[in-house]
């Protein structure tokens, strides 16, 4: 029986090539920077452990910036959750909505779905890289615990789930694919148990509401009358209130057109039978009333019009650098 499919990372001896070896590893998830006096020397490294439904792993990161933009998260199209256990170090994480530190003994929870930015110091951590869909009930709650942090400290399914995560990582090297499919299944249910409800005692109830308005778009993009009149119908909102819950995304309708785009593009680079789309079957699929609108709107926001993505896509299906093999598990998880 064949072991578990491992990744393993470890810098180069020479100081600017480790740094650029380190970076190009992460790229598949982040955009890495140095911060002065950064040194990605002996201690650094990542090993990640493919457990078919979900990916887990430890890293020893130096300090430095990492920056996941809205238009990689796109550009990407995959639909994972990041979460992290910290056993040293400390972070400063920034999404579009909120600011959080983390500190050892706490979990950070990243939507790859969506941007953030992390100023970090030299970090001991413990991942766990799952579907959005493996979540189960919880999955509709990540969009607004994106860049949240809980703790061990007096939470004990969060402690339970730590030890079990460690654990499993530790034991990675001595299992079999064989073990695999179980130990993956009962880490993606602790994880969800694990999970923090969204915060703020008076602010619930309008969370959910703005959890179950986006669910709604995510469900309808491909309805050309998907806009404030029929959301507001659906859920029996006033527009003010409507808009007040897309405020921080510059509008409902901006949000549902940057939906729609994050949607053609998952589309054109992983088209769920494999076959490249034609241009105007995604445009329709997406709510665009016409090809040239939709190639319009497209180049705006990511810089390239369907046609070269699809193409270079077809190319060139993974990335290069030391993160190739990280990357090709990105894209196969979940499928």
């Amino acid at each position: 029986m064949s072991g578990i499919p491992v990744e393993h990372f470890a810098p180069d001896c020479d100081p600017a090539a480790a740094w650029k070896s380190w970076a190009e590893h992460l790229a598949p998830i982040f955009d890495a920077r140095p911060v002065p006096d950064t040194h990605a020397g002996p201690e650094v490294g990542m090993r990640s452990y493919n457990l078919g439904s979900i990916l887990v792993g430890e890293v020893s990161a130096p300090a430095q910036m990492l920056e996941r933009s809205g238009r990689t998260a796109a550009h990407q199209g995959i639909d994972h959750v990041l979460i992290q256990f910290y056993r040293r170090g400390t972070s400063v994480i920034r999404t579009d909505r909120a600011q959080a530190r983390i500190g050892p003994s706490d979990f950070v929870i990243y939507d790859l779905a969506q941007p953030v930015s992390v100023e970090a110091s030299a970090v001991d951590a413990t991942n766990i890289l799952v579907p959005r869909a493996v979540l189960g009930h919880r999955s509709g709650q990540i969009d607004s615990l994106h860049g949240s942090v809980f703790s061990t400290a007096r939470d004990r399914v969060a402690q339970i789930f730590a030890s079990y995560l460690c654990e499993v990582v530790a034991g990675c090297n001595d299992l079999t694919t064989q073990h695999a499919a179980g130990i993956a299944q009962a880490a993606a249910s602790l994880c969800a148990t694990a999970l923090p409800n969204p915060s703020g005692d008076a602010a619930v109830t309008e969370r959910r509401i703005s959890l179950a308005v986006r669910t709604f778009i995510q469900d309808n993009l491909g309805a050309k009358d998907l806009g404030p009149e029929m959301i507001c119908a659906q859920f029996g909102l006033s527009r003010a209130t409507l808009y007040r819950q897309f405020a921080a995304d510059d509008g409902v309708q901006n949000y549902v057109r940057n939906c729609r785009l994050a949607q053609a593009m998952r589309l054109l680079t992983a088209p769920p039978d494999g076959v490249r789309p034609r241009i105007s079957s995604v445009a329709y699929a997406t709510g665009f009333s016409d090809e040239r609108s939709f190639s319009r709107a497209f180049k705006r926001r990511f810089g390239s019009l369907p046609r070269d993505v699809a193409m270079r896509r077809a190319a060139e299906p993974l990335q290069s650098g030391t993160g190739r093999q990280l990357g090709a598990w990105l894209q196969q998880l979940g499928l």
